[in-house]
C-alpha cells in the first residue's frame, strides 16, 4: 500500500474489474487494483463508492504498513449514476488537496461527449458541458493516440477500455490530461464513461506535432484552404486540423443536414473511391450548410489515412472555399 499519495481506482465495472489509473499524477495503465490496495481497505473503497459520500476512517494497529494511518476514500461522482472513480488517501494527516478529476461520458452512436469539469479546477470551468463531433478536439493542442481513440469508439467492442494522454488547452496554459474510458457489453457498448485526471506534474504539455505545424504550414501558405480528418464509414467530421471553415454550420448539428440532399451521392461515391483503393479522390462545388442560412460551396481532394486494418479508417479532406453562402 502505497502512503502518502493520493491513488485513484476507476470503478467503471464490477469491483472485480477496478484497476488503478494513477500514484498521484503518475498514470498506472490500468494496473491491478486487487494488488495495489489491501484486502481490509477495500471495503472501504467499495463503500465510497456505493454510497457516494467519502469515507474517513484512522486505520487499526497491525504489522502493516497502513497502520495507524487515516484513510480517505472520496468519489468521482456523476450525477445520477454510480461514482467513476474513487480517489484513496493513506496517511499520517488528511491532505488539503485532492487529485484534480473529471468524469465524462461517451454516446459512441451520436458521437456526443458530456463532462463535469469542475474537478479539473476553474481553469477548465465549473459547469456541466457537452459537445458534440469534431468540438471536443478543438480545445486539444496535441494528441497523438486521437485516431486511435476515435477508432475504439467508432467499433466499440463490448468491454473495452481505453487510455491515453493529451495536452489540453486550459485559462492557465496548456495540461496533460490523462483520459480513460471504459464500455459495457452488449446494449451498452455504445455507452462509455471514463475520467479526465490532471497528469501535468508529472507528464509535461507537449507542444504541436512536426505533422501538425507542417500542416498548419500549407494551409498559410494557401488562403482558402481548410484541412480536417472525416471517418470514412460515415464520412463524419473528426477533427478539425486547421481552424475550421469561417461561417460552416458545424457546431453541435445533425451532421447529414450538413451537405446538400443533392449532393450526398456524389459523397457516397467519393467514399467508395477511396474504399476501393483510391489515393486521392475529388468533388467541385460541394454545397455544405452556412451559419446563417445558405449553403458554402467548396472543393474537396481526400487522401486516406494510413491505419491498423485492411481498409482505412479515416481520411484527410482538404477543402478549398470556392463561394459564399448562397
Amino acid at each position: 500500500m502505497i502512503i502518502g499519495r493520493w491513488q485513484l481506482v476507476e470503478t467503471l465495472g464490477t469491483p472485480q474489474t477496478w484497476s488503478m489509473l494513477t500514484t498521484g499524477t503518475t498514470p498506472r495503465e490500468w494496473a491491478s487494483y486487487q494488488r495495489a490496495i489491501p484486502a481490509r481497505l477495500q471495503p472501504l473503497i467499495a463503500q465510497a463508492r456505493e454510497t457516494g459520500a467519502p469515507v474517513e476512517q484512522m486505520l487499526p494497529k497491525s504489522r502493516n504498513s497502513w497502520s495507524e494511518q487515516r484513510l480517505r476514500a472520496v468519489p468521482v461522482l456523476w450525477p445520477g449514476s454510480a461514482p467513476h472513480a474513487v480517489q484513496v488517501w493513506v496517511g499520517p494527516d488528511t491532505p488539503d488537496t485532492e487529485l484534480s478529476v473529471a468524469p465524462f461520458q461517451i454516446d459512441a452512436h451520436r458521437r456526443v461527449v458530456r463532462i463535469q469539469p469542475a474537478g479539473l479546477g476553474p481553469h477548465f470551468g465549473s459547469a456541466p458541458a457537452e459537445y458534440s463531433g469534431a468540438e471536443p478536439f478543438q480545445r486539444i493542442e496535441r494528441f497523438d493516440r486521437a485516431l486511435e481513440f476515435v477508432g475504439a469508439l467508432n467499433c466499440s467492442e463490448p468491454r473495452s477500455r481505453w487510455s491515453g494522454v493529451a495536452t489540453v488547452h486550459s485559462r492557465i496554459g496548456p495540461r496533460s490530461l490523462l483520459v480513460a474510458a471504459r464500455n459495457g457489453a452488449n446494449e451498452q457498448r455504445l455507452a462509455w464513461r471514463g475520467v479526465a485526471v490532471d497528469v501535468t506534474e508529472s507528464i509535461a504539455p507537449q507542444q504541436k506535432s512536426f505533422e501538425a505545424a507542417s500542416l498548419e504550414l500549407l494551409r498559410e501558405s494557401q488562403p482558402g484552404l481548410y484541412l480536417v480528418i472525416l471517418d470514412i464509414a460515415q464520412v463524419r467530421a473528426v477533427r478539425w486540423v486547421t481552424e475550421p471553415v469561417p461561417g460552416l454550420r458545424w457546431r453541435g448539428v445533425d451532421e447529414r443536414t450538413v451537405p446538400h440532399p443533392d449532393d450526398r451521392p456524389r459523397i457516397a461515391a467519393l467514399r467508395a473511391e477511396v474504399l476501393a483503393g483510391a489515393t486521392r479522390a475529388g468533388l467541385t462545388g460541394l454545397r455544405l450548410a452556412a451559419d446563417k442560412g445558405g449553403w458554402l460551396t467548396v472543393d474537396v481532394e481526400v487522401s486516406p489515412l494510413p491505419g491498423g486494418g485492411a481498409a482505412p479508417a479515416f481520411m484527410l479532406a482538404q477543402l478549398q472555399v470556392t463561394g459564399p453562402p448562397g
